[in-house]
């Protein structure tokens, strides 16, 4: 009898070891995945490349939901309202990363401690690029001129990572010029091309034709090296040692999700970022995968979050 009671007592515990755990493991359910952005742009686009992977590894749907506005503060204090359970996730930018606590009054968040990294996914170099009509040819001729005469350029969105690439070359270039503010690609290639304005900062997806096309001159790319899928562009920092600002995107949970969660989305999307396909797909679009630790991703959110801060004052950025 004794041997039966100790048996029957122990079975819960027995219990807690078999398989029905691992049914209600993380995640059991499907994950939403919050973005600052409309559809379409590479913020979108890098969270549905992590939501593919995430639902590959581990066998639940990931659910992109874009949350636009305020530069993504609005997606992110989404994500800061939820439960911290796993379930509700965000797709960080260099805006909640690292630049909307400098540029608003009030973002409603702290990046380095309301937010706990998960993995980064990937890194895209911004392109500056010159009207041909200039006559410049890369990043000391332009300087160059800018100190002779004023020149005008423009950005594709205020306090982003554009936005910061053109001023920082402004700075470090040691030159004043007109700086004049788009919503978008598109409207700013309105008055690039045609040489309305002389010389312009975006993501180097979308102005990569135009260089190829020989319509715009490559001035430089923003990433501390020369970007792989075009060796003949310049890096910026070959002219102005120091110089870097790129868009760098992960994953992040908020502040209280268990460690489990964090542990295996991590392991889940360093698998899926080092797949072949994987690598190709991102390098069309002009972006590195970057696999790395969350400790990797929040030492680099804590530098870019000090770097960001002093130029963004240096330069007197507002969030309009």
């Amino acid at each position: 009898m004794k041997t039966s009671r100790r048996a029957l007592l122990a079975a819960p515990a027995a219990l807690l070891a078999t398989p029905a755990l691992a049914q209600g493991a993380w995640p059991n359910r499907p994950v939403r995945i919050f973005v600052g952005f409309p559809a379409g742009g590479t913020t979108d686009i890098l969270a549905r490349i992590a939501g593919q992977i995430l639902q590959e590894e581990l066998g639940q749907p990931f659910v992109i939901e874009n949350r636009p506005g305020a530069g993504s503060n609005i997606a992110a204090q989404a994500v800061l309202r939820s439960p911290a359970d796993g379930y509700t996730l965000l797709l960080g930018s260099p805006g909640t990363n690292a630049i909307n606590p400098h540029l608003y009054s009030n973002s409603g968040y702290d990046p380095r401690t309301d937010f706990l990294p998960i993995s980064q996914i990937a890194e895209v170099p911004n392109l500056i690029a010159a009207h041909p009509g200039l006559g410049v040819r890369d990043a000391a001729s332009l300087i160059a001129l800018a100190k002779q005469r004023r020149l005008s350029y423009g950005e594709t969105s205020i306090g982003g990572s554009t936005h910061l690439g053109a001023e920082l070359f402004r700075v470090m270039g040691e030159f004043e010029a007109t700086h004049v503010s788009y919503r978008g690609s598109s409207p700013m290639m309105t008055d690039l091309l045609p040489g309305r304005i002389d010389f312009g900062c975006d993501n180097l997806p979308s102005i990569l034709p135009h260089i190829r096309s020989g319509a715009l001159v490559p001035i430089g790319v923003t990433s501390t090296s020369r970007w792989a899928g075009a060796r003949e562009i310049a890096a910026i920092g070959e002219t102005l040692p120091g110089y870097e600002v790129t868009a760098w995107f992960g994953i992040v949970a908020p502040k209280g999700t268990p460690a489990e969660v964090i542990r295996r989305a991590n392991a889940a999307l360093r698998t899926g970022l080092t797949r072949p396909e994987t690598v190709a797909r991102l390098q069309e679009l002009g972006a590195t995968p970057l696999p790395g630790t969350p400790e990797e991703y929040q030492a680099r959110n804590v530098a870019q979050y000090d770097r960001m801060g002093d130029l963004i004052r240096r330069a007197g950025i507002r969030a309009e």
